[in-house]
């Protein structure tokens, strides 16, 4: 990818966070970038060209943040969590907007879908595993683990929105507040030991007995 474009779409990025799409043109994009509005669209046409490259460009990040190696595989699942997170937020004007997004572009739109179906394999190959090394429980409901999933994957598309119509930004404690409540939905899964592993690992959310 030529310095142009990858200066294109990290401002981008930048304005589609702070401003929101329909707010920012491809002229305020080739301000801001430095570049005037032809060189621009030598490399994006629309913006709806730069969300969709967008859109691959933070799946591929988040491609590699789903790799978990399976040394330490409690620990490493646990901080996966944390680095998805942080990868939404670079990303946040997604999932202010996603439903937007994916009515407009349907190669998004699909995409996502297919997407979705591949992660929660990836998932629920992961809970089976877990479950072996007797971090986690035996399902008690059919399709609990795949319910848990679910779960997750709707706290991590709208909780940002959810955020924004209490409070006027995100900030940074938004992003340790919502690791809390992705970490804490897992852990009524635990068994005995995958519970003193949690606790050695966060021994600040457990709250003491007295």
């Amino acid at each position: 990818m030529s310095a142009t474009k990858q200066k294109i779409l990290k401002t981008s990025l930048d304005l589609f966070n702070e401003m929101g799409i329909t707010k920012t043109s491809l002229r305020g994009i080739a301000d801001k970038a430095g570049i005037s509005v032809g060189n621009l669209q030598y490399h994006f046409k629309k913006r709806e060209e730069i969300v969709e490259a967008l859109y691959f460009q933070l799946v591929e990040e988040m491609n590699h943040k789903f790799i978990i190696p399976k040394e330490k595989l409690f620990t490493s699942f646990l901080s996966t969590f944390e680095k998805v997170i942080e990868g939404f937020y670079a990303y946040r004007f997604f999932l202010l907007d996603f439903v937007s997004i994916s009515r407009k572009h349907q190669k998004i739109k699909y995409h996502y879908r297919d997407l979705t179906k591949q992660r929660e394999q990836i998932a629920l190959a992961l809970f089976d595993q877990l479950i072996k090394e007797g971090l986690f429980r035996q399902e008690l409901l059919h399709d609990e683990y795949r319910n848990v999933y679910k779960r997750i994957e709707i706290l991590s598309n709208f909780w940002f929105s959810s955020i924004l119509i209490q409070e006027d930004t995100i900030k940074e404690t938004t992003i340790k507040d919502f690791s809390k409540v992705i970490l804490q939905s897992v852990y009524p899964y635990l068994t005995e030991k995958g519970r003193g592993e949690f606790s050695a690992l966060y021994p600040k959310s457990i709250k003491e007995q007295g």
